[in-house]
This record gives structure tokens, sequence and C-alpha cells, in this order.
């Protein structure tokens, strides 16, 4: 599993909730499942699955979940039980606890980067190779 995309060892869940680039939601979202956000959200997220936020959202606040990939902007604690992946249109502003963080080349992270142990962790770093994981030129 080391190594390995988040996208490349998930399952597609059958419980799946989208947040679409319309929405904008203050407050607090907890739950089982995935959790997809183009959005924006002012708040908190504990969810048990993935938190996955894309181009177009915006998060800012607390957020607990199993396994984060980040494409948009996030301010705020993030905490996954195993893995961030940053992606290189991510902008994340905050401190950051996981167990593994992988951050693509051109990607943003202002903040500590702590184990759940509260041992410093060294990020790996990698470049986007997947045509549709690049960010678009707009």
């Amino acid at each position: 599993m080391q190594n390995q995309r988040i996208s490349d060892i998930m399952a597609e869940s059958e419980l799946k909730n989208i947040l679409s680039a319309s929405t904008v939601i203050t407050g607090e979202i907890k739950g089982q499942g995935d959790l997809s956000l183009d959005g924006q959200l002012t708040g908190n997220i504990d969810i048990n699955g993935l938190l996955f936020v894309g181009k177009k959202g915006n998060f800012n606040g607390e957020a607990a979940a199993e396994n984060m990939v980040i494409e948009g902007r996030v301010e705020g604690q993030i905490k996954a039980n195993i893995k961030i992946e940053i992606r290189s249109s991510g902008h994340v502003l905050g401190n950051v606890i996981c167990q593994q963080i992988v951050i693509a080349e051109g990607a943003f992270l202002d903040g500590k980067v702590k184990t759940k142990k509260g041992k410093p962790l060294n990020p790996e770093y990698f470049v986007e190779k997947r045509k549709e994981l690049l960010t678009e030129q707009d």
C-alpha cells in the first residue's frame, strides 16, 4: 500500500455524498462513507471514509477522515487516520495530522505536519503524470 495513490487503493464506495460547486454550507457534517466537496463549507467534518476536496472546493474548519485527497483550498486543521494526498492544484493552510502524506509538485502547504502520535513527519513528494489529474489551464 505504501507509495500507492489513494484513488488506486480505494474501492468505489456505496456511501458517497457529493456537495456540488453551487453548494454553500455553514455547519457540521458527520457520518459514514465518502464525501466529495466541490462547493464551500465552513465548519467541521468528521467522516469514516474518504474526504475529497475537488478543484472548486473550499473548506474552512477542522476535518477528520480515514483518507483525504485535496485538490482545492483547505484552511484549518485536517486529520486523516491513514493518508493525505495534496495534488498539484491543492492549497492547504493549517496543521496536518496523519500517518502518511504525499504532496504533488506545485501544491501549497503552510502548516505543521505531524503523525497521530505527535512525531514530525517527512512528506513524500511526487510529480503529477496522469493527464486526468493535471490542473486544467483556465
